[in-house]
Order: structure tokens, then sequence, then C-alpha cells
């Protein structure tokens, strides 16, 4: 499971806060960026489950003026000292933009970085081996919706992808493709 650091002028973005273990793994990236937890700004939940929220706690205690944000339907789901607030399809919190990707979960969002040309999918689709490929049909709440979802990232036409469990691959729009028309 990944999670990502951003830094803007604003400060650092943090997407997704990963299993309970993360927090040491995101304070070294923080080190390595010359950076401290106060300077976590946001952190975005892209869906509410426990590998991508587990560390929410510690994340929050080291960096307690950050604001968290996930999609709207998933907030009740998420355990939070702080308040979650909710983001919806269209709604920005600084360079990305929110695209709302229900399936995997209800409120599952994924965010585009539309200057960089860079859709961070979370689990809306992932990689195994170079090749993109849905989620588990265990972990999926609504396999219609999340069918849906596939079709509505590749029309977004991104650059690069990154996902929160497997590699980067080449080409991301054509292997997404290929999974809408049943690959």
């Amino acid at each position: 499971m990944r999670c990502f650091l951003l830094r803007d002028r604003s400060g650092l973005l943090l997407v997704d806060a990963g299993m309970n273990t993360a927090p040491d793994d995101i304070g070294s990236a923080l080190s390595r960026l010359g950076a401290q937890w106060a300077d976590l700004t946001d952190i975005i939940i892209t869906h509410s489950h426990p590998d991508h929220t587990g560390g929410l706690q510690a994340v929050t205690a080291q960096a307690p003026g950050a604001t968290v944000w996930a999609g709207g339907p998933d907030i009740s789901d998420i355990r939070s000292e702080v308040p979650v607030r909710p983001l919806h399809e269209g709604d920005y919190v600084r360079p990305l933009r929110v695209i709302s990707a229900p399936g995997h979960t209800k409120g599952h969002i994924c965010l585009l970085w539309e200057s960089e040309g860079l859709l961070f999918a979370g689990d809306a689709v992932g990689t195994v081996e170079g090749v993109m490929t849905r989620p588990p049909a265990p972990f999926t709440a609504d396999p219609a919706a999340a069918e849906a979802t596939l079709g509505k990232l590749a029309a977004l036409d991104p650059v690069r992808m990154l996902f929160s469990h497997g590699d980067e691959v080449p080409d991301p729009v054509h292997q997404l493709r290929r999974l809408v028309v049943g690959g």
C-alpha cells in the first residue's frame, strides 16, 4: 500500500494515511524531503478501508494542524479523532481535482493533478506485474459502479497514474480502455 506526499507553495499534502505502521514511513519520507510533520497541511483519504486509514490517528497526532478530507459517503466509516471534511466530484484540494470513483467503496475518490496529467487512482484500479487490474471482487462494494468508474477514469486521459497497490505502468489510458472493453 502506497501513500503519496505532494509539495506545493502551501506546504505538503498527503494522499492516504496507510496502515497503522505507515506513520513511521511517512515521517522518514518527510525527513528525506527536509520537511517536518508541521509542514503537512492536508490529508486526503481515497476511501475508508483500513489499509488507507489505519495510520490516520497517528498521522493527525503528529500533524494536528492538517485538515483531513475524504469522499462524503465514506466519512462515517473512517475512524478519526479529528473532523473529516467531505469531498465531492469537482472539488479541489489545492492542485488536486476530486473525481468521484465509487465501486470499491461508496465514497471512493481519485485525484487528478490536471497540470501534470497525473491521476492518483487509490484502489479504483491497481497493477500486478505491469498489467492494470480491477480491485479484487471480495473488496468491491458495488461491481457495476466500479465498472462505470473505469470508463470515467479512461475518459480523463491521464498521462500518468499512480496506484495504491502496484507499480506505475506505461500508457495507462490504453490499459484502462482494455479493462473497459472486458480485458
